[in-house]
């Protein structure tokens, strides 16, 4: 059975070669599925690119560079898992509903636009929720259509060396290094007893559920087979026949 892959310090790009090397082992196993009113899969081969594309965007037309921070009005859906890969992969911190000002980004939901200009965004990227990622119809003015953007991109991506103590998360307050991410998501895996084989469901964790919201991107790429993000109630009988489920997150 294949072991979890190592993080060392010495690793160019912790989260990016974690990535690669998920593409590389399993290129068309399901990475991450989404459920809520669609049905939503990634292969790991799948995953790397959304990752790649975005990536490149952030670093080539938004300008963002490692240090930088993005404040962050994502629902809980796939797409939250593609901006927390790409935002890690370029050194760059998610500040999960943090300040506008003190950001060099905000990226919001169609639902989460007033609260982003309320929080004082002039000029929010949104994130389509399309099953597909497809472009926004009839945004409101001043708002950037983040999948116009991010389509234009190449499929590849090259990363840069980003040390594993820089600033990756940002939940309540609370600061978290690429490393520290990275080493809680393996204790919790461990604690759970998770291997290749498993397929781990992830309901949309309580505010300030760090675990919950680290596990959904980092799962797949620290040896779990796939996990499921499921917005919204769901019959666990259901999901555990329909889509393999052998382990639920529930909580800290």
């Amino acid at each position: 059975m294949p072991q979890p892959p190592e993080y060392v310090d010495q690793v160019a790009n912790p989260v990016w070669d974690l990535l690669t090397k998920r593409r590389l082992d399993f290129g068309a196993v399901p990475a991450v599925t989404f459920l809520a009113a669609s049905r939503t899969e990634l292969s790991s081969t799948s995953l790397e690119n959304a990752v790649a594309k975005l990536a490149g965007a952030l670093r080539d037309e938004w300008s963002l560079e490692s240090g930088d921070r993005i404040a962050a009005y994502l629902p809980w859906h796939w797409q939250r898992v593609v901006w927390s890969l790409a935002t890690w992969s370029l050194g760059v911190s998610l500040d999960v509903e943090g300040k506008p000002a003190t950001a060099a980004l905000t990226v919001c939901g169609p639902g989460d636009i007033a609260t982003a200009v309320e929080a004082g965004c002039a000029e929010p990227v949104v994130v389509s929720l399309h099953p597909f990622g497809l472009p926004i119809a009839d945004l409101p003015v001043a708002c950037i259509d983040a999948a116009s953007v991010i389509r234009l991109q190449p499929d590849s991506f090259y990363a840069e060396p980003i040390s594993g103590e820089a600033t990756a998360l940002i939940l309540g307050g609370k600061e978290s290094s690429i490393s520290e991410l990275i080493d809680g998501a393996k204790m919790r895996l461990a604690q759970l007893g998770l291997t290749q084989s498993d397929r781990l469901l992830i309901p949309n964790p309580q505010h300030g559920d760090l675990a919950g919201y680290l596990l959904a991107p980092l799962a797949p790429l620290l040896g779990v087979g796939s996990v499921v993000v499921s917005d919204g109630p769901f019959d666990r009988a259901s999901v555990i026949s329909q889509e393999g489920v052998t382990a639920f997150w529930e909580g800290p």
